[in-house]
């Protein structure tokens, strides 16, 4: 049976780095909001705060299409390439063009409806202090945890709607680097690998994926020149050690 993977991922500027962020933050959050119970429920709020507080940056959408730019003049460089199927370039070109134009800074911060909400800007400085949204130190807080789970979901899901915008441009940039990526199996000898890295490289994330059922993981640093990654063992109840092994995995990069 072929081994199933655990992808890790190690962006090479901010901007991705945030958008893994986000993407995992996404995640956590339609888990929660799949549970009508008000453990749940907190936890969405919470997660839906921690996204509005990243989102919160004012320089976000400048660099998002600074980053598709990038990626359309890359890909004007495949025009007429007889090797390249232009119907799937023209439709990647028109996608970036249109987050583009909604990304325009006019428009201003994301979510700005959510953001502004009495409600969520009140509760936003609660969630800051652990164990501050007691009933001692917000009621209104309280009241609104005992509505009927149907009000909740119908706050929740109007309040998420907000965020359409922004995890477009999340989502079309992590398919754009992971799509950029180039795989290959390798073996780290003595639980060690580096590489150097080509100073005009245009692929912004690397990926390593390790057997499921192994009991590594990496940790990898990125320079401007080169790639390192040392191999761990996974123990939960000591500090990792680096191992010493020849390990095999995936490089993408």
């Amino acid at each position: 049976m072929a081994p199933e993977y655990i992808y890790y991922e190690q962006p090479l500027n901010e901007l991705v780095r945030t958008c893994l962020r986000l993407e995992y933050l996404a995640d956590l959050l339609q888990y929660h909001l799949k549970t009508p119970k008000a453990g749940s429920v907190h936890a969405a709020l919470d997660t839906l705060l921690d996204i509005l507080q990243i989102l919160d940056r004012p320089d976000i959408k400048t660099k998002f299409i600074s980053e598709f730019r990038r990626y359309i003049e890359n890909f004007q460089q495949f025009k007429n390439n007889p090797a390249v199927n232009n119907s799937s370039l023209n439709l990647a070109l028109n996608e970036l063009n249109t987050l583009i134009e909604l990304l325009q800074p006019k428009y201003g911060k994301f979510a700005h409806t959510t953001r502004e909400n009495s409600f969520i800007a009140n509760m936003r400085q609660y969630f800051l202090t652990p164990g501050s949204t007691c009933n001692a130190d917000t009621p209104h807080y309280h009241h609104w945890m005992n509505l009927p789970a149907e009000k909740h979901q119908s706050y929740l899901k109007l309040w998420t709607s907000d965020l359409d915008e922004p995890y477009k441009a999340v989502n079309l940039l992590l398919k754009l680097a992971r799509e950029s990526t180039q795989s290959q199996k390798l073996i780290a000898e003595n639980g060690f690998y580096q590489k150097p890295l080509a100073p005009n490289r245009s692929c912004p994330l690397v990926r390593v994926g390790l057997d499921r059922n192994g009991l590594v993981f990496p940790v990898m640093s990125l320079g401007r020149h080169r790639l390192v990654i040392h191999f761990f063992n996974s123990a939960v109840d000591e500090r990792p050690q680096q191992v010493h092994d020849n390990i095999p995995f995936i490089l993408m990069d």
